[in-house]
């Protein structure tokens, strides 16, 4: 995926010592659905944990990144169920 960094959040640490990014990727194209042309806008949380989340740094609010990974629930007790970000394996700068 795609993107605008939107907003970059402070590395915390859990509680087993390991640093977990956060930052919030705006994602913009368009797309064809059932042979019509339709823009899409997305606003995705997206977690680096580990030693990716030293990928991260350098970054600033306002770039264009490539994002893969993989999709997760948010969490596990209340609205964060219903929540999905994006558990990053790569992120590349684009510009």
């Amino acid at each position: 995926m795609t993107g605008v960094v939107a907003r970059l959040e402070k590395t915390a640490i859990t509680p087993a010592g390991v640093p977990r990014q956060r930052f919030w990727l705006e994602h913009r194209s368009r797309q064809e659905e059932d042979g019509h042309p339709r823009e899409v806008q997305v606003r995705l949380a997206v977690v680096l944990v580990g030693r990716k989340a030293e990928l991260i740094q350098g970054l600033k609010e306002g770039q264009n990144v490539r994002v893969t990974g993989f999709l997760s629930r948010a969490g596990y007790k209340g609205e964060a169920r219903d929540r999905v970000q994006l558990i990053a394996e790569t992120l590349v700068p684009l510009d």
